[in-house]
C-alpha cells in the first residue's frame, strides 16, 4: 500500500547525556521525548455508540451521523451543514421575504422543534417578481384508455376523448362539474352516449318509471309537503317529485292566440 505525505511532523526532545544506555534504555528514552505536531492543527474522529463526555473531535455515529462538540451545552450536536444546503423551495406558513427560490409550498402551520406539524397543505406558489401567486398546475390528459390506475381520491384527468374534466369521487370518475341532484338536458342520440359524455351521471328516472317522459315543473313544497312556498292563486302547488298530468287532457283550439308550443326530447340527466 502505497503512503501519502502529510504535514505532520515528529519532534524530539533531547536525551539527557549524564548517564549511560543499554539499547533497550536508549529506545524508551528516545520514544517518551517524540511528539507528532503539526502547523495546521489536526484533528480526528471517534466512532461509536456512545457519546464521548469531552471534545475528542467529531463523532461518528454508527448511523452514519456526524456529530460535534458544542461548548455551549457541554456536549456533542448535530453537526450544522446549513450552509452547504441549496434551499430548492420555501416552506412554511410565513410568506417568504427573500428569493431565490422562488418556489413557495404554503402550510397553516410552520413547523418547529416543539411542534414539527405542518397543519393543512394550502399549495404551491411562485415569485411573479412582485408577489407571491398561487400556481396553477397542468391536469394530465389522454383517451380514456389512459385514464390513471388505482386512481386516488380526487385525482383529476382530462379525458380527450369525451372531451370533459372528469376526477375519481366516491369512488369512481365523474366530471369535475355539477353537484350530486344537479339536472340537465343533453343533446344526444342515445342514451349510451349521453352517460359515456357524462361520468357520474345517469339518466333522469332510470329507477324510477313513473319520472320518465315528464315535462319538469318548479315544486312549491317539500316532498312530505312541508315548507310550503306561496304561490298565486291559479297555481296548483306540487310536492317535489309529485306526479301528476295523466288524467289532464289536452284541448287544441285552432282559435285561440296562444298557440300550442313545438316540443323536442332530449336526454335528460341527473348527477349521481
Amino acid at each position: 500500500m502505497a503512503l501519502l505525505e502529510t504535514n505532520l511532523r515528529i519532534q524530539a526532545c533531547p536525551i539527557p547525556i549524564t548517564r549511560s544506555y543499554t539499547p533497550q534504555e536508549m529506545l524508551d528514552a528516545y520514544t517518551e521525548r517524540l511528539k507528532i505536531l503539526s502547523p495546521s492543527g489536526f484533528v480526528f474522529f471517534v466512532t461509536g455508540d456512545l457519546e464521548p463526555t469531552s471534545n475528542v473531535g467529531p463523532w461518528l455515529r454508527p448511523d452514519g451521523q456526524f456529530y460535534v462538540f458544542s461548548a455551549a451545552t457541554n456536549r456533542y450536536v448535530p453537526l450544522n451543514i446549513a450552509d452547504s444546503e441549496t434551499i430548492w423551495f420555501h416552506f412554511g406558513a410565513s410568506t417568504p421575504t427573500f428569493t431565490p427560490p422562488h418556489f413557495w409550498l404554503r402550510t397553516t402551520h410552520t413547523p418547529t422543534e416543539a411542534d414539527p406539524s405542518v397543519g393543512r397543505i394550502i399549495g404551491w406558489y411562485g415569485f411573479d417578481g412582485t408577489n407571491w401567486v398561487p400556481t396553477a398546475g397542468i391536469t394530465p390528459s389522454g383517451p380514456t384508455s389512459a385514464r390513471p390506475t388505482n386512481p386516488v381520491a380526487l385525482e383529476q384527468f382530462y379525458d380527450s376523448d369525451i372531451s370533459v374534466l372528469i376526477w375519481f369521487e366516491r369512488g369512481t370518475w365523474r366530471t369535475v362539474a355539477g353537484s350530486p341532484g344537479d339536472t340537465k338536458f343533453v343533446a344526444l342520440t342515445t342514451f349510451e352516449e349521453a352517460t359515456t359524455r357524462n361520468p357520474g351521471w345517469s339518466v333522469f328516472g332510470a329507477s324510477n318509471v313513473n319520472l320518465r317522459g315528464r315535462y319538469v315543473s318548479a315544486a312549491t313544497k317539500n316532498s312530505d309537503g312541508s315548507s310550503p312556498l306561496t304561490v298565486p292563486p291559479d297555481v296548483a302547488e306540487r310536492a317535489a317529485f309529485e306526479t301528476y298530468g295523466e288524467s289532464d287532457g289536452v284541448d287544441i283550439n285552432p282559435a285561440s292566440p296562444v298557440p300550442y308550443p313545438p316540443t323536442v326530447a332530449l336526454i335528460f340527466l341527473v348527477k349521481d
